[in-house]
């Protein structure tokens, strides 16, 4: 997936200007076997739009249309969209898209990113031979997961039990048939986020985690592409809260697997939705690290959605005063200040010790 070309330029591709919404002269390789070009191809703007049926048809997915809606299955995964509209449902979950699908001609196209977005499949372009591949995902590398299945599925009713908020972290834990509350938090709210040394018994003991900590953070990293994401990425927040002075604390190589982890779902995750999640995972977290630091400066410094960004302000006013002590923090507090959002008054004033 890291393979796919998110834009391709407009005059490289066609020796020339074209119109918006133009058929280009590309070809699709879908597993090794190419598709015929009707319908073909488009240029939207400077991306390239595929054919949304054609394509998903052709990796295994079965589309069907339900009152404006396009449904498309693949095994046990589902996704629906409408076009037009920037926010996809895969799973269950929303993830929202940086380019809404279209429909063009009668026909509904979709960006080649989608693709990966949607189905988790590879998609490449070769500017030289002007042909897009796409290898379904189950043929394109990835990592083996060890996490015996006994164990997966123990993690997947686990964090099926978190009920994640916006701004809150883990508000509060469901039992296992999700009927009954077991342990409550709190309100949505950011000034209730940070997690207290009764909040971490609570909720590792309704998930049942608590005699081996350490090995169902090891398994939530390496099982992440089958798990419930988002609960995921709280459940790890939760155990990098626990201050290192807790005798719950699973220990700093634990602390430093859940950092990497936090720092490559920000980095690289395509969804803003996990995203937005790690950086809040980040911001309660117990203590400051200048990797984690950067992190989360540079998202701020280069997203512009301010759903994605505003954890960041959390992770500030929760560290202002290690931050304060840091020997950089007047050029810290100078890339806040540089950044132009609706947060950065905010932040600053967190920075420099005052209150909002």
């Amino acid at each position: 997936m890291r393979s796919l070309l998110l834009t391709i330029l407009l005059f490289s591709l066609m020796g020339g200007s074209v119109l918006a919404q133009d058929p280009v002269d590309v070809s699709i390789v879908i597993n090794g076997k190419a598709l015929d070009g009707d319908p073909p191809p488009r240029l939207v703007g400077e991306s390239i739009y595929i054919p949304m049926r054609k394509v998903f048809t052709a990796l295994g997915a079965q589309v069907r249309s339900e009152n404006s809606v396009i449904i498309a299955q693949r095994g046990r995964l589902m996704m629906s969209f409408r076009p037009n509209v920037s926010v996809a449902n895969v799973d269950g979950k929303e993830i929202e898209l940086e380019e809404a699908p279209l429909l063009l001609a009668g026909t509904v196209y979709v960006p080649l990113r989608f693709v990966a977005q949607a189905l988790g499949d590879s998609v490449a372009y070769d500017g030289n031979t002007k042909t897009v591949t796409v290898v379904p995902g189950a043929a394109a590398a990835a990592p083996e997961i060890s996490v015996p299945q006994e164990r997966i599925a123990l993690l997947k009713t686990g964090l099926t039990q978190l009920v994640v908020g916006n701004q809150g972290a883990i508000l509060k834990v469901r039992d296992a048939s999700g009927d009954k509350e077991v342990y409550y938090r709190g309100l949505d709210d950011r000034d209730t986020a940070p997690y207290s040394d009764k909040d971490h018994d609570g909720i590792v003991g309704a998930c049942g985690v608590q005699n081996d900590l350490k090995g169902w953070v090891k398994d939530t990293i390496e099982a992440f592409t089958v798990l419930p994401k988002r609960q995921a990425i709280a459940f790890l927040g939760m155990v990098y809260s626990i201050p290192s002075s807790s005798v719950k604390d699973p220990g700093p190589a634990v602390d430093d697997a859940i950092e990497e982890f936090l720092i490559s779902v920000v980095k690289e995750n395509k969804s803003v939705v996990l995203r937005r999640q790690a950086v809040l995972s980040m911001a309660v977290g117990d203590q400051e690290d200048l990797e984690v630091l950067e992190a989360v400066l540079r998202l701020y410094e280069t997203s512009e959605n301010l759903w994605e960004t505003f954890p960041v302000q959390q992770y500030f006013q929760y560290h202002a005063d290690d931050l304060r002590k840091l020997p950089n923090f007047p050029a810290i507090r100078a890339r806040v200040a540089a950044v132009n959002s609706l947060y950065t008054a905010n932040i600053l004033q967190y920075l420099d010790g005052q209150k909002p």
